[in-house]
């Protein structure tokens, strides 16, 4: 009986990560907080959970990696990316990202990446920002600190009492996927990808709101006589007159006092509507201590299922939403009243306080650095701070030190050299992904003591079992691509984990193989630019459909299973 209940509790946890309207970080700790209550798991075991080796190794490289991320590193190899073709590019992408994403944190890789490749003027960019997700999605499969999903496997490993997984373990294969998986985007991406001009891009897809003043000059012209009829790359769409929503615009259409003007065009030169007296932006008109910033709404933010109004995002970030785009999707209404989506981007007329607001990065992808917010380090300090993360690396590869206690080290370093402040490293605490570790790691706990895992287990054994061994390794990979595309790849893996454990106890084999199926699997998402967040960082800066990444996604993903499939066995026998 307990089994089922534990089995309908993973499910509706499932549905609920799906439904993607409650931050899953509450629905972990929610759900370990009942599994306490009603004894299934002990309060030691609960808390034990949360000061895990893998977990703590994956803290310590989060943190590390907000000083790599203000190094000169990423801009002055982003210049050197872009070439004349999009094959030319791509393939430098594959060496330059790829590798990187070995090593450092492919969020903001490619959020760096995706600024330039996204004005570039000579290839579009719906032809450059999903190759830059995939491929650094296939970098982060190179090491055990590529993704966040390896080092969370590697808490699911120590716990299981089984040795720690080595810095590169994932190599073998990873290799073969990130070589295989850029040769499939070199082929056929020029082909499948949409061809979406820069400038037809940003017309199509900004939605900017521009506010009439009561003392405005232009009151009773019309469109056509305030010469807002033909704007260089912006198009009036809408106009919002108290309760009525007017479009399309006329050129005879009059304007009244307390208009609010909807323009459908390029953000750049969104600022030569603040030349037409009385036309102001929703935060107002830059002044000294504002400015600009694009960024990307993530898929942990609180905001989402929330109107910009309703969020009281004015106070939250002391910043004004001017422009918002979703993919390809065109917009309508006041921008205060529409409905927050993972992935949207927003550009804010940011206030002085901005900069130091603490929940910046629990909300937002930026996809044009703030600048005062990130305190971009000297060329010197940039030197010394990637050395420094090399030297670690290369400590923790030669096993003269161990991972953790080198990037310990090397954060009390980078203190010392100013690098970073307590203050930064507080706002940039990933607590989220503690609670959901922690609480996964109980999680999984429960599906094992109570049966759950040998449930499912012997469903797959049943299912696929006719094949064998190979057969059932079969089926907790596809097991775990089908739950990294539904929800994350984090969840994922915690939910498939301990089904391949004990499906490999159950057949009398090593686990490797089925635990290295799991972490390659829960990194496998292609199909949506839900399931990762690089893929929802680009949906909107590159105006694509959800079709977009179903067309470009398929064979890559089938290149990625095969090669998953074939040689996973082959490093790591039975």
């Amino acid at each position: 009986m307990m089994t089922f209940v534990v089995l309908g509790s993973v499910v509706v946890l499932l549905g609920l990560l799906v439904w993607g309207r409650v931050q899953a970080y509450k629905l972990f700790a929610s759900l370990i907080l009942i599994y306490y209550a009603f004894d299934f798991i002990s309060l030691e075991s609960m808390l034990g959970n949360f000061v895990n080796t893998g977990l703590i190794t994956l803290v310590f490289l989060l943190l590390v990696s907000t000083v790599l991320e203000k190094t000169r590193i990423f801009a002055s190899l982003a210049n050197w990316l872009v070439t004349r073709t999009q094959r030319g590019t791509v393939l430098r992408m594959t060496g330059v990202v790829g590798i990187g994403s070995a090593f450092l944190n492919n969020t903001a890789m490619v959020a760096t990446f995706m600024s330039m490749l996204g004005k570039t003027k000579s290839i579009a960019p719906s032809k450059l920002l999903i190759p830059l997700s995939y491929i650094a999605i296939l970098g982060g499969t190179l090491t055990l600190i590529g993704t966040s999903t390896n080092l969370i496997i590697n808490s699911f490993v120590v716990q299981a009492g089984l040795p720690e997984l080595k810095l590169f373990d994932f190599l073998f294969v990873g290799f073969f996927l990130l070589l295989f998986g850029g040769l499939t985007i070199l082929a056929l991406g020029s082909r499948l990808l949409p061809d979406h001009p820069l400038s037809e891009n940003q017309t199509q897809a900004y939605m900017i709101e521009a506010k009439l003043s009561d003392a405005s000059s232009l009151l009773g012209l019309s469109i056509e006589q305030a010469g807002l009829r033909h704007l260089q790359d912006l198009y009036l769409a809408q106009v919002v007159s108290g309760d009525e929503v007017v479009a399309p615009v006329t050129p005879s259409y009059v304007l009244k006092a307390g208009d609010r003007l909807l323009f459908a065009g390029d953000i750049n030169v969104a600022p030569k509507l603040l030349l037409f007296d009385g036309l102001s932006f929703p935060g107002g008109k830059p002044v000294k201590g504002n400015q600009f910033v694009e960024v990307v709404l993530s898929h942990q933010s609180s905001m989402i299922g929330s109107t910009i109004k309703a969020s009281r995002f004015r106070n939250k970030f002391d910043a004004a939403v001017v422009a918002i785009r979703r993919g390809d999707e065109r917009l309508t209404g006041r921008i205060a009243e529409v409905v927050l989506q993972p992935g949207d981007a927003l550009v804010l007329l940011t206030g002085p306080d901005f900069s130091q607001r603490e929940n910046l990065d629990k909300n937002f992808y930026f996809f044009s650095h703030l600048e005062d917010a990130q305190h971009p380090l000297s060329l010197k300090q940039s030197v010394w701070a990637v050395v420094g993360f090399v030297g670690v690396i290369a400590l923790a590869a030669f096993e003269v030190l161990p991972l953790l206690k080198g990037l310990m080290l090397l954060l009390v370093v980078f203190l010392l050299m100013g690098l970073t402040r307590v203050n930064e490293l507080r706002r940039r605490m990933p607590f989220e992904i503690v609670m959901i570790v922690g609480a996964a790691l109980g999680i999984a706990q429960v599906m094992s003591s109570q049966g759950v895992a040998s449930l499912l287990a012997e469903t797959i054994m049943g299912s696929f079992g006719y094949w064998g061994v190979m057969g059932s390794f079969i089926g907790i990979y596809l097991l775990t691509v089908l739950l990294t595309e539904m929800v994350t790849n984090n969840a994922a893996a915690a939910v498939a984990f301990p089904i391949a454990l004990v499906t490999a106890e159950a057949l009398g084999v090593s686990p490797w193989p089925f635990i290295f199926a799991v972490a390659y699997g829960a990194s496998a998402s292609f199909l949506t630019p839900y399931g990762y967040q690089t893929n929802l960082m680009v949906y909107s800066p590159g105006g694509y459909k959800f079709t977009d990444y179903v067309r470009m996604g398929v064979p890559v993903s089938l290149v990625y299973g095969l090669t998953v499939i074939l040689l996973v066995p082959v490093f790591f026998p039975f």
